[in-house]
């Protein structure tokens, strides 16, 4: 009896210390064949639960699913293909919504997405024949919080975006293919699109038919992303336009600003002239310690991004968007690739001297499989350092030292020596871009009507108000910024200035702002434990 009794206690403590790391109250199992979007649907949107999914199967949806606060909808755990800096998911979990369906999964408050395949997302469109701001996107997330995450998750064969009005950060995901119907191109086309802070890391960000990750009007603050759109160590190639796009953003309180570093970047943006990475008419955002021109990742050779054109800082000069200012491109190993921008003044694109690369690594740990084991389940958890690129080719231009003392910096690899100056264009903004508004039409061209995007047209017209996307939110503003910087013309400064922002090191994990729950849990559940071993021993 005295075994059975401390058995028991000891069951009761791992079954409350495993929901509680699941961040649900209850786990609901879903076989394969049943009816996904109804089981989720009519659950009780008060009660945290993990609606865990068998595999591998395929679930078919006919009705946009609603994951409500707490909620989290996870396959079973599968592994990875390594992709250095990315981890490719290779879930077992397909849910695919039916023809017509404007979302498949649509966010509300703080969900937690893993191991789970998402196609699908039908774009709509508004009676004057012009596309419907939110739709044709396989995951919305309007209506999500700040702390959602996602972990694994692969999204593809979306009209639109494979996210729509994205929030949270976004782990080891994949998104590719998206961006089918055209008539979305410059207006939310992209694998995932924000106007909010964000973050993506170790992601694997492939042949989009637009922008690669897109962070547009405003990209709002947000108090969760201390480091901004921090968008690092990712794979981000063979996207029809921008790899990463940072647009209209800058001149308001709650306006973000851009930490993008150590992403590998290549063949970006034959469909638009943009670069691998491209700033528009933003402020306050640092480009670092990224690599383009032509490259061998894990068994892939990916060719240079379109014209040799690393990284674009352009202004659109247009009174409606915020100037361009305090934009910093500091070492980043441009292999023969140019950077459009440095010709502007310091205090507007800052670029730093090109370096020779980085040695060739000794290990090599392209195209290996690996298992999620380590993090499923555990929101926010961060594992697997970034790996090591191969097969880099032309090593003409490469890493540059920053002036000063850079803040938000991540430790590198490379050996910074003395070098001299490449990699510099002079431009006359030929790079045009179209107002790209998540949650708002705009006008395009020389025509007033009301959000109908063009390919890329040479001039844009004023925003107007269009239909909205369902649950578009705009972010809470923020008092914080990485940097002081001063103004200059009609630029103005960060409303965060002074505040220096710390970047995580290269393989190093977030905080665990779950430690005094968890200790709380701990302790009580111990004193259960003791209470029935006191109680045996009477």
């Amino acid at each position: 009896m005295k075994h059975l009794v401390v058995l028991f206690g000891y069951v009761m403590i791992g079954v409350l210390a495993a929901v509680f790391l699941m961040g649900a109250d209850r786990v609901v199992p879903v076989s394969c064949g049943q009816d996904l979007d109804a089981i989720v649907n009519a659950d009780d949107p008060t009660i945290a639960t993990r609606f865990q999914l068998e595999g591998p199967c395929t679930y078919p949806v006919d009705t946009i699913v609603i994951p409500n606060e707490g909620d989290e909808i996870a396959g079973p755990q599968a592994t990875f293909i390594e992709r250095p800096p990315a981890f490719d998911p290779q879930p077992t979990v397909t849910i695919v919504g039916s023809e017509g369906l404007s979302n498949v999964i649509r966010a509300r408050g703080t969900v937690r997405l893993e191991w789970v395949k998402i196609v699908g997302g039908t774009g709509q469109y508004s009676s004057d024949g012009s596309p419907v701001a939110g739709t044709g996107s396989a995951l919305a997330m309007g209506m999500a919080s700040n702390t959602s995450s996602l972990y694994a998750v692969h999204i593809t064969g979306s009209d639109a975006a494979g996210i729509t009005n994205a929030h949270g950060a976004f782990e080891r995901i994949e998104l590719d293919d998206t961006t089918q119907d055209s008539n979305f191109l410059g207006f939310t086309g992209s694998g995932l699109k924000s106007i909010n802070e964000v973050e993506v890391r170790n992601s694997y960000v492939h042949d989009n038919q637009g922008n690669g990750i897109w962070c547009d009007v405003f990209c709002h603050d947000s108090e969760s992303h201390p480091n901004g759109f921090w968008i690092h160590e990712n794979l981000v190639v063979n996207n029809g336009r921008a790899g990463i796009r940072f647009e209209r953003v800058g001149e308001v309180a709650e306006a973000g600003e851009a930490l993008i570093e150590n992403n590998e970047v290549h063949g970006n943006s034959p469909d638009a002239a943009r670069g691998g990475i491209s700033v528009r008419d933003a402020q306050n955002a640092t480009i670092q310690n990224n690599s383009f021109g032509a490259a061998t990742i894990g068994d892939v050779a990916y060719p240079p991004n379109s014209g040799n054109v690393a990284i674009v800082a352009s202004d659109s000069g247009r009174a409606d968007r915020p100037d361009l200012f305090n934009i910093d491109i500091i070492s980043n190993i441009l292999n023969g690739e140019v950077i459009e921008g440095c010709e502007l003044p310091d205090e507007i694109v800052y670029c730093s001297e090109a370096q020779p690369p980085p040695p060739p690594p000794t290990t090599d740990t392209t195209g290996s499989s690996t298992t999620g084991a380590d993090t499923t389940g555990a929101p926010g958890a961060t594992t697997g350092a970034a790996g090591i690129t191969t097969g880099t080719t032309d090593t003409t231009a490469t890493t540059s030292t920053p002036r000063g003392t850079t803040t938000g910096t991540t430790n590198t690899t490379s050996a910074i020596t003395p070098g001299t100056t490449t990699g510099r264009t002079d431009t006359a903004s030929t790079t045009t871009a179209t107002t790209q508004n998540t949650g708002t039409s705009t006008t395009t061209g020389t025509s007033p009507t009301a959000g109908t995007p063009v390919a890329d047209p040479t001039s844009r017209g004023a925003s107007t108000s269009g239909a909205p996307s369902t649950g578009d939110t705009s972010g809470g503003a923020n008092t914080t910024t990485r940097r002081a910087s001063s103004t200059a013309g009609n630029s103005t400064p960060s409303a965060r200035e002074g505040v220096i922002r710390s970047t995580i090191p290269r393989g190093g994990e977030l905080p665990n702002t779950g430690g005094a729950s968890v200790l709380a849990l701990l302790m009580g559940t111990a004193a259960i434990g003791a209470g029935l071993l006191f109680m045996v021993r009477r």
